[in-house]
């Protein structure tokens, strides 16, 4: 049995896909209001849950109802808005670290664990830096730190975390469009998109973070840490380039901004560029290559 919590956003909803697409199992999907759970997410094999991960009565609840059966757990669930932990440290603290140790030291019987992370443990890719799993971690901001600390937390009880750069496609959600939808929908009807030119991430899609993922937890993947990237940097510009080369419009729709020239737009500090190293992963499916695919 998978358990995912947290499974309502951009990349559990692709978890949930790929689960389904890959395997047999059936699956605990959780979430603090399953009402907001649209009919793409729903299936014979989904079992939808309310789960506050911060009501620890609710926790305690939950853990004793699936306690006898084997587990296979995605944790997705946090507060991830750099902008939001940096005004509500607290309360992102509680749900980021607080919760996380709550629920693993409550969960039993389990097989398999996986704690999704992100590039921004790593912080700037100064000259270039291109970072492996086993570098020491500088986040820029509160989140990142945050997201550090979580993972070694899960680490140190015994279980795995993948780290995830910035992750771009369509919303399979009905109610809640992604980045990737507003550039799609602006670039058709030839309103164009300002994209930074001067930032870079190991760009991939959430099919591709969330079928490595599974392939991972199949496969009874046992290192701590591996990073699920692409081989190439990409900036967001970049990537709106391959959007209107896909959708076969106007490359000029797509207009490039800096970063430097865009003061005031986030409240958090940022890394100005996270590269990340793929070879353990590439290694582990042996592969020769693994480009964005959108």
């Amino acid at each position: 049995m998978y358990c995912i919590i947290g499974a309502n956003g951009f990349l559990g909803s692709y978890i949930l896909k790929s689960i389904l697409n890959k395997t047999q199992e059936r699956v605990v999907a959780c979430c603090r209001d399953i009402s907001l759970v649209g009919d793409t997410l729903k299936d014979e094999r989904i079992t939808w849950k309310n789960l506050d991960i911060c009501d620890f009565d609710a926790v305690n609840s939950f853990c004793n109802e699936y306690k006898s059966e084997d587990k296979k757990i995605v944790y997705l669930a946090a507060y991830h808005n750099p902008d939001l932990v940096e005004k509500n440290p607290r309360t992102a603290w509680n749900t980021n670290v607080t919760a996380l140790s709550f629920f693993l030291n409550a969960m039993e019987n389990v097989s398999a664990f996986y704690y999704p992370s992100s590039d921004s443990v790593y912080g700037n890719s100064i000259d270039g830096k291109v970072f492996k799993e086993d570098d020491k971690t500088n986040p820029v901001n509160t989140y990142g730190k945050q997201k550090a600390l979580a993972e070694k937390i899960v680490n140190t009880y015994g279980y795995q975390v993948v780290r995830y750069p910035f992750l771009i496609g369509t919303s399979l959600l009905s109610a809640k469009k992604h980045f990737y939808d507003s550039i799609v929908e602006n670039l058709k009807f030839g309103d164009g998109m300002d994209m930074f030119s001067d930032s870079y991430r190991s760009t991939i899609s959430f099919k591709q973070a969330a079928d490595y993922l599974v392939d991972l937890i199949e496969m009874g993947d046992k290192h701590p840490i591996v990073n699920i990237s692409s081989d190439k940097a990409l900036s967001k510009y970049d990537v709106g380039i391959i959007i209107a080369e896909k959708l076969g419009v106007d490359k000029n729709l797509v207009r490039a901004i800096k970063v430097e020239d865009s003061e005031g737009i986030f409240v958090a500090k940022r890394a100005s560029s996270t590269i990340m190293d793929n070879k353990l992963l590439k290694s582990i499916f042996k592969l020769e290559e693994i480009s964005l695919e959108i």
